[in-house]
């Protein structure tokens, strides 16, 4: 009884899984900023960032840029972080720079809003909000 007690606890430190046969990650990668909103400003800054990053969102969704984004909220009193703001992207050479997709996004996004009316409505974020995190997610898919 005691060894095959110690042997179901010793041996999941024995298998190892392999990338491809075990499992492989999606080409599809989610970035994900991680937000904490001061308290009693989580409102205001939700209608900012709807404002500005949401619509910028929509934009680069309709040119095809993005696949889709995303905001949560963690409602759980306390919770820090708070706000979770994320874009899926087709794969991760889809997140790098690129001069044509971004000549083609400011043209939708001045259309938009203006360079002050974003300025203005962004300038705030500093004081409701901080940045903790930016992470790349692949989601991982189990054979």
């Amino acid at each position: 009884m005691k060894k095959s007690l110690l042997t179901l606890l010793v041996l999941p430190f024995f298998i190892s899984a392999e990338p491809w046969v075990d499992y492989e990650l999606s080409e599809e990668v989610i970035e994900m900023t991680v937000v904490t909103v001061k308290p009693n400003m989580k409102d205001d800054y939700l209608m900012g960032i709807k404002k500005t990053w949401v619509d910028s969102c929509k934009i680069q969704k309709d040119l095809g840029h993005i696949i889709d984004c995303g905001v949560y909220t963690a409602n759980t009193a306390g919770t820090d972080p708070n706000v979770f703001l994320t874009i899926r992207y087709e794969n991760l050479a889809a997140m790098g720079p690129n001069k044509e997709k971004y000549k083609e996004f400011m043209k939708a996004w001045r259309k938009k809003i203006s360079e002050s009316d974003q300025e203005s409505i962004a300038g705030g974020y500093g004081d409701m909000r901080e940045i903790v995190d930016l992470v790349v997610l692949q989601e991982v898919i189990f054979k």
